[in-house]
């Protein structure tokens, strides 16, 4: 779409014919490179419009002097003046977002960090055992307690079972005389004759001794009675101890495990991908822009080419004659061949390499009209989003020495941002019911089982040295038997996970914590203008007005 009409003079008078023809000619071509140029200013093809106004300078180089109209001078000052600076401006505002995109992806990490953390506080602490530990100390004594109790009931039931049985010797009759009286007994001698009460007394006799047995026997059955009852109760509450630690630690390695090494390694393998995926969309980005504000720097150029007006002074200095107009335009034209030779630069390593920000310096001009800038004396200042300072730009697209670069698109260098270093998943301790083995040195010193009830003895199946009262039962008076542990619960199984993104060669050192606040983004890019252009419209156009 065309900014507006162009309507080209017709020249007045001429020398001669071939003069006029000559100046019709280069007008022709004028108007109509000019009308081509306009269609390309519509949809802001700065390397189409870099590349008309190259021909369209040659070409007017070749065919001689012309006069400019004064529309076409106010179209060719609109576009170096008012049209570039806007394009220049877009440029550098479209690499403050991608700058601040970059170190805002480095947030995605944090964003990994801070649910890590929540997540790590969700699973509370682990239980160490002791609770369970100092109740089965206390059982151990309780049994020790019990078993003495009972096993001297038990031997008092032996030994009453043996020697205080009752056991009667019955006679074979229980009269004292018998009833054939006759010969001469008289009544008085009758009445003393009796029946045999030997077991009344015996049995009067047992109730003595089994009432003193009972009282004892009930004495001894109380105390066997309470104190296994004691020992019974405080082993369930063991037992209960000892489930919900080993339930504790299963839930919280599952949490653990499920908080690091699957969710935490997930979002940072996510974030890598996307810090990726980023840094080589911006990089093509960046290259496009560096191509267009080379065009922009080649458009200025060509622009001043048709615009300048030399003295005659300017034209004896460059050529030796004061009629030499073309050779004049010549060389400044061979002059914008040395603007932006590179577009680009790449460092021999072709890795990125920390550089200290460039700030801004002002380009020589080659002459009062011209605006011609010499690319070596000037630079533009490099953005710097998070206001990190002198330190640094991150790119393979600098040299130790700018001159070495000869382009004009250093302030466009993108400072990639590298990724944070990382907390790898800690080595979680041996879950409930890992492990085990024997007294004889076959215990793994690390695993659960030897941990929580190994080195304490609670798996010892030797004998109590002090316990040397009778064995009822098979295993009677060991540490086992006494400590009574029940079979440890198996923790559930964990759910696969992918390998570790997070490895120890990504690993925080020093400091311990990274600090993403170097990534808080403190420019406004909608603000953000070319220094340059902002002199374009102030200052230079008002230069322009005067002139």
């Amino acid at each position: 779409m065309k900014i507006f009409n162009l309507a080209l003079p017709v020249l007045t008078q001429a020398q001669d014919d071939t003069s006029t023809l000559l100046s019709l000619k280069v007008h022709s071509a004028l108007e109509s490179g000019v009308d081509h140029l306009l269609d390309a200013v519509g949809s802001r093809n700065v390397t189409q419009m870099s590349s008309l106004l190259q021909d369209l300078v040659e070409e007017t180089i070749s065919e001689g002097p012309y006069d400019l109209d004064g529309d076409v001078k106010a179209a060719l000052d609109m576009i170096k003046r008012t049209l570039l600076a806007d394009i220049r401006g877009a440029l550098n505002e479209a690499h403050c977002y991608d700058q601040s995109e970059l170190h805002t992806q480095i947030k995605c990490f944090e964003a990994c960090e801070i649910a890590h953390d929540i997540g790590d506080k969700s699973c509370g602490e682990r239980c160490d055992g002791m609770a369970h530990k100092k109740c089965r100390d206390n059982l151990l004594e309780l049994y020790t307690d019990h078993i003495t109790k009972c096993r001297a009931l038990d031997e008092f039931v032996w030994q009453f079972t043996k020697y205080n049985c009752p056991e009667f010797q019955k006679k074979c009759c229980l009269l004292s005389h018998t009833t054939w009286n006759c010969g001469g007994l008289c009544a008085g001698q009758i009445s003393k004759m009796t029946v045999d009460d030997s077991l009344g007394d015996w049995i009067n006799k047992q109730i003595g001794i089994f009432q003193s047995a009972y009282e004892s026997w009930m004495k001894l059955h109380k105390q066997c009675r309470e104190s296994y009852h004691t020992y019974v109760e405080l082993d369930a509450d063991c037992d209960c101890k000892q489930a919900d630690c080993e339930a504790r630690n299963c839930q919280w390695d599952q949490c653990k495990y499920l908080n690091c090494e699957v969710r935490y390694n997930e979002c940072w393998g996510r974030c890598e991908a996307e810090w990726e995926r980023t840094s080589e969309a911006k990089e093509c980005l960046e290259k496009d822009r560096k191509i267009d504000w080379s065009a922009t720097e080649k458009i200025e150029c060509y622009v001043n080419v048709l615009l300048e007006q030399p003295t005659k002074e300017q034209l004896l200095a460059t050529c030796g004659k004061e009629d030499c107009f073309n050779e004049y335009r010549e060389h400044m034209y061979l002059e914008c061949n040395k603007i932006c030779v590179e577009v680009d630069f790449e460092n021999g390593s072709g890795k990125l390499e920390e550089h200290e920000r460039r700030y801004h310096e002002d380009a020589d001009y080659t002459g009062k009209f011209t605006d011609v800038k010499n690319q070596a004396t000037g630079q533009y200042e490099d953005q710097d989003v998070t206001e990190e300072g002198k330190h640094s730009v991150r790119t393979r697209h600098r040299a130790a020495n700018k001159e070495d670069e000869n382009r004009c698109t250093a302030h466009l260098d993108l400072d990639y941002q590298l990724p944070p270093c990382c907390h790898p998943c800690p080595v979680r301790p041996s879950r409930p019911c890992e492990g085990g083995g024997d007294y004889s040195g076959g215990w793994d010193k690390n695993s659960y089982m030897w941990i929580f009830y190994g080195q304490y003895g609670f798996l010892d199946d030797v004998a109590i040295d002090y316990m040397a009262q009778k064995i009822c039962h098979s295993g009677e008076h060991t540490y086992i038997y006494g400590y009574n542990l029940c079979d440890c619960i198996e923790c559930p199984r964990l759910p696969p996970c992918a390998d570790p993104k997070c490895t120890h060669a990504k690993e925080c050192t020093y400091p311990a914590r990274y600090d993403y606040s170097q990534h808080d983004i403190k420019v406004d890019c909608a603000a953000i203008s070319d220094s340059e252009g902002m002199a374009y419209k102030t200052g230079e156009i008002a230069m322009a007005v005067d002139e």
